[in-house]
């Protein structure tokens, strides 16, 4: 379930969760990270906090980026 983007007025994303939308941010990141088989250090829990600060969009490119690294390459 992807987080909605935020209206002009909005600080943070509506999600369909409830949840605000750093902790939802958290929770994507969290998801992407677990999927592509990154095991995070006692460092990487404050990234992922620094980047759920973010907006929407820069959040969904990271989430992006994880998601792709993450899928095996064949070739």
């Amino acid at each position: 379930m992807e987080p909605t983007p935020p209206l002009a007025g909005e600080a943070v994303p509506r999600t369909a969760t409830g949840l605000p939308g750093r902790q939802a941010h958290r929770m994507l990141l969290y998801g992407a990270l677990d999927a592509a088989g990154v095991a995070l250090e006692v460092g990487d829990v404050q990234a992922v906090f620094d980047v759920a600060e973010l907006d929407y969009i820069t959040v969904q490119s990271i989430i992006t980026w994880i998601t792709a690294a993450g899928r095996p390459r064949f070739g």
